[in-house]
């Protein structure tokens, strides 16, 4: 595996993966200091998944063109521009007093980042061919490490300052990455009208059942991913009396331990079919999130959220190996940016749903139904096992 962190290569792989942590320390540390920012707007958990659903939305819409642009013209440029709204909208954050203004920063968050992922995979894609799986673990890898970094910024923030200092480290940081990357790339930028051209891109995509089923697992753990992720320090907190520090640092063990698993399951991706281990992946995911539920001891959360982390995690480095295996090179960028889209849009509706749940019922209520949504994941996935 070290062989691939070498070279241009490796340097370019190493920047992507800063970018990452950078990107999602940022977008992540608003879940753990939703209760904060809730009582500072005076909203309600409904609208507080409204808007986290709302950012989710807007990054589902860029995927497609990020893919497209970056397709045709160089995932350097889309990469570098995604980065820049990505800063405009964590400095917005910084000066946000009012939650129309919470709301249009955090939209340009999620534009900038989806427009980021699919220049990435693009990229990678371009550069890898031997280890492509192990590069594509280690790109999760540092989804995952910047996911627990957001635990630690809330945890520094909360009760020291104000919930929108946690931003000012992301902004700087993200103007460093966009001179670095600069500085790192060999490719001319060149800038251009891109048609998008959706309809050749849906008539290729969209013809067979094994796309729809994909496509179909791909939504459902996205919906149960950003559902799950948005509110599980507040499901703790509020349904198994866990303290805001205990909380927060059992939502960054899910992503400490994806740290770990998502680029073993990036090589073993080399080995074993990718299907099959996303079948395991839901199988953790299910045993996992039972038994959170069921539990209210310290030990028994803390095995269930071991668990439930391995699940939660590992389905994307493998489902990303099919993907890229599956499409044509040629138009990997649109292809992928299309589907990213589609599942991303899914996806976005589950802090809304987990949200409007918990205020009309409770969080064990919702946050039990996500049970529904892996069993049909789990149906999908030996569908596609068995053709």
């Amino acid at each position: 595996m070290l062989e691939t962190l070498y070279g241009y290569n490796g340097k370019q792989l190493n920047l992507h993966a800063l970018g990452i942590v950078v990107s999602l320390s940022g977008i992540l540390v608003i879940a753990p200091m939703l209760p904060e920012i809730i009582d500072d707007f005076g909203i309600t958990a409904a609208e507080a998944g409204g808007s986290i659903s709302f950012m989710w939305a807007c990054n589902a819409l860029a995927q497609y063109p990020g893919g497209r642009y970056s397709e045709r013209l160089s995932s350097n440029v889309v990469l570098l521009a995604s980065q820049g709204v990505m800063g405009a909208g964590f400095l917005l954050l910084v000066l946000s007093n009012a939650f129309p203004l919470f709301i249009v920063a955090i939209g340009l968050i999620g534009f900038g980042y989806g427009m980021f992922e699919p220049a990435g995979i693009v990229l990678l894609q371009n550069l890898f061919d031997e280890n492509r799986g192990q590069a594509l673990g280690i790109r999760d890898a540092a989804a995952n490490l910047g996911s627990a970094l957001s635990a630690v910024l809330a945890i520094t923030v909360v009760g020291a300052a104000a919930w929108r200092a946690a931003f000012v480290p992301v902004v700087a940081l993200l103007g460093v990455l966009v001179v670095g990357g600069h500085r790192l790339n060999r490719e001319p930028y060149t800038v251009s009208r891109v048609p998008l051209d959706v309809q050749s891109v849906g008539t290729r995509l969209f013809r067979s059942r094994e796309t729809y089923a994909i496509l179909f697992v791909l939504a459902v753990f996205n919906f149960v991913w950003q559902g799950s992720a948005s509110f599980l320090p507040t499901f703790l907190q509020v349904e198994k009396s866990l303290t805001s520090f205990q909380a927060t640092v059992a939502f960054a063990s899910i992503f400490l331990i994806g740290m770990l698993v998502t680029p073993i399951a990036g090589a073993l991706c080399e080995r074993w079919s990718p299907i099959n281990l996303g079948v395991g992946a839901t199988g953790f995911g299910i045993v996992g999130l039972g038994a959170i539920l069921g539990t209210d001891s310290l030990v028994g959360l803390g095995v269930g959220l071991v668990v439930f982390a391995v699940g939660l995690t590992t389905i994307w480095p493998v489902m990303f190996v099919y993907l890229t295996d599956a499409l044509a090179q040629e138009t990997v960028g649109s292809d992928l940016g299309a589907l990213r889209g589609v599942y991303f849009a899914v996806g976005s509706l589950g802090p809304a749903y987990v949200g409007t749940v918990a205020t009309r019922f409770s969080y064990t209520v919702s946050f039990s139904s996500l049970l529904l949504c892996f069993g049909l994941t789990m149906l999908a996935l030996l569908w596609l096992g068995s053709r």
